[in-house]
């Protein structure tokens, strides 16, 4: 599991006002101090825009929301793997969901992908369903978080959509948050990579920023 590095965070008042007067001192108008660290323990589950292809995996949107706040996350996503759909090394969903179990961590992220698309939507569904009652009944205790799928510059798909459904109504029957928001990617051509499937530095600091504020607005910590 890797650490997730952040911004230094003053506690100690005496470190803080010495921090202002130095600011003072230097003309500046205010210091902007990072939240404070809850220092839980994240998985994320998802597939290769989860896990930053074509970037570094530091640069991926996971990570970014896991550094502002502070976590230790461990990105299991993977290029090609869905709830159905098998990836590049011959992963699915269910085989991240054994592997977070092994973790036990205090939250699981969770996405819908644009790479089961195509696949029967009863077979999907299904796996979606599965997924989320192995994570509920594995990690009792553990926070399980969906986000929306993420697609590119133009329209959702029919079938992403459903499959966005189907992942919500899974997670609020084990418990779960789902935090949806329309695809911060639409419209927006500048933000891919050269395949239009990927999204570049920009496009994943869009996806984070997307992230964040419905994490902050549902009151997630």
């Amino acid at each position: 599991m890797r650490t997730i590095g952040g911004r230094r965070i003053l506690v100690a008042t005496l470190a803080v006002a010495l921090a202002l007067a130095l600011t003072a001192a230097a003309g500046v108008g205010a210091v902007a101090l990072a939240r404070t660290s809850d220092a839980r323990t994240v998985v994320a589950i998802g597939d290769s825009i989860m896990d930053g292809h074509g970037l570094t995996q530091r640069q991926s949107w996971p990570e970014v929301v896991a550094r502002d706040h502070g976590w230790r996350l461990t990105d299991l996503a993977a290029d090609g793997d869905g709830f159905v759909a098998e990836g590049d090394d011959g992963t699915s969903f269910a085989d991240q969901v054994r592997a977070a179990i092994r973790l036990h961590p205090s939250t699981v992220i969770l996405a819908g992908s644009s790479n089961d698309l195509g696949m029967p939507e009863a077979q999907v569904e299904s796996a979606i369903r599965s997924v989320t009652r192995q994570l509920h009944a594995a990690l009792p205790d553990a926070q399980l978080i969906a986000v929306s799928p993420v697609w590119n510059e133009s329209a959702w798909p029919a079938q992403l959509d459903r499959i966005a459904q189907a992942v919500r109504s899974a997670v609020h029957a084990v418990g779960g948050t789902m935090l949806s928001f329309p695809d911060p990617l639409r419209g927006h051509p500048e933000l891919m990579q050269a395949d239009d499937v990927h999204p570049t530095v920009a496009g994943q600091l869009t996806i984070a920023a997307s992230v964040e504020q419905r994490w902050d607005a549902a009151g997630l910590g």
